[in-house]
């Protein structure tokens, strides 16, 4: 069980309590977290992150982003990605269109690669 974070702060119910979550919410809030973190980044777990930087070199920047998304959680051993989907944003972002796989339960969700955090994409 974990607790929820949106928008970089925790989520509250009607009563100011954090709200918890569990099983496959919590693996796409894990999964959105790593996606989100430039690798090297956070000075408490260098491990954690992605790199997406010089994503768009390559031919296929569909393809390649999948590649990067699943290398990102390949230590995490329960969860697995199904389908990844990319595509650019008009201010230079990237949308992440993904399939959270947790067991035999699958989650839609959306993570946005900020241009900045990354180096220009294009």
């Amino acid at each position: 069980m974990d607790t929820l974070i949106e928008n970089g702060e925790f989520a509250l119910d009607v009563c100011g309590y954090p709200v918890k979550i569990h099983s496959v919410d919590e693996a796409v809030q894990r999964v959105k977290i790593i996606l989100s973190v430039k690798k090297g980044s956070f000075i408490y777990d260098r491990e954690l992150g992605s790199d997406f930087s010089g994503l768009f070199l390559s031919g296929n920047f569909e393809k390649e982003a999948a590649l990067r998304c699943r290398e990102a959680i390949a230590d995490q051993e329960e969860i697995s990605l199904g389908k990844v989907r990319a595509e650019m944003l008009e201010n230079g972002n990237i949308l992440l269109n993904l399939e959270v796989v947790l067991g035999n339960e699958i989650k839609e969700t959306e993570a946005e690669l900020d241009a900045e955090l990354w180096g220009n994409f294009e």
